[in-house]
């Protein structure tokens, strides 16, 4: 047999076995198959692999309370690193150089607002938002929380963030009393407005750094600053003094569990 009809031989017994199979899948074959065979037979087509399964999202882990269930107070995040948290409190004065340097050097900073201080303009806030600023409650009129009553301290906290929901689109969930001065009542409160953290801090800054603790900054520090006058070039002598102790601005949600914004 030459090469040629060699392969002719083969094609064809190829479509006599296939014509065969057909004809068996159909009944339409001269002897019919016994149903097991049958079913071997149906068994072994090819069938559609199911779509491939989503991995499940990893569990989120939440704030930690404190031992009595209500939200823990910091002025420290728990880290080695060498870096600090700038907080800014209020919102009096709107210098638009220091949104053009948060902006332009990408710097992190959390905003604690306070609604007297932010209503004339809120979208000077919202320029801070666009360029990565956290905003953050810090009651409606600034009192002094420990002399209201829950039901007011409530109000103080809950309002704030139901304002600022509306005007940044993400409602605050950390909070800071007016002159860190609070209580229980006040943890309770900021508990049922949803707050996931109550923060005071370590140093304070105006140009220059004001020290609780002996020996600079260590790592984790929160430093509150305040908007006020000359507010870019207080803020810039500031960063000098961070830099020349080698630590470097950080943000909050690059350090807290996610649980402490959603």
């Amino acid at each position: 047999m030459t090469p040629g009809r060699r392969l002719v031989f083969r094609t064809a017994a190829t479509v006599t076995v296939a014509a065969l199979a057909a004809d068996v899948m159909t009944g339409c074959g001269r002897a019919a198959l016994p149903a097991h065979a049958l079913a071997q037979i149906r068994s072994a087509a090819p069938t559609t692999p199911p779509p491939p399964t989503a991995p499940a999202p990893a569990p989120v882990r939440p704030a930690p309370l404190g031992h009595d269930g209500l939200p823990e107070v910091h002025s420290q995040i728990k880290t080695t690193d060498k870096v600090v948290f700038i907080t800014v409190d209020d919102g009096w004065q709107k210098d638009p150089g220091f949104v053009k340097l948060i902006r332009d050097r990408k710097i992190p900073i959390t905003v604690f607002l306070m609604n007297d201080a932010a209503k004339e303009n809120y979208g000077y806030f919202r320029q801070l938002q666009q360029a990565g600023a956290l905003i953050e409650d810090h009651t409606l009129i600034h009192p002094v929380m420990t002399r209201l009553s829950y039901a007011q301290q409530k109000y103080q906290i809950c309002h704030s963030a139901d304002l600022y929901a509306r005007q940044y689109g993400v409602r605050p969930t950390l909070f800071r009393a007016p002159y860190g001065i609070s209580n229980n009542t006040t943890r309770r409160a900021a508990k049922a407005c949803g707050m996931r953290a109550l923060f005071l801090w370590k140093e304070t800054a105006r140009g220059t750094i004001l020290y609780q603790v002996r020996g600079g900054l260590h790592p984790g520090d929160v430093i509150l600053v305040h908007f006020l006058p000359h507010m870019t070039r207080n803020f810039l002598a500031m960063l000098k003094r961070i830099e020349k102790q080698g630590f470097t601005p950080a943000a909050f949600k690059d350090y807290l569990p996610a649980g402490y914004f959603q």
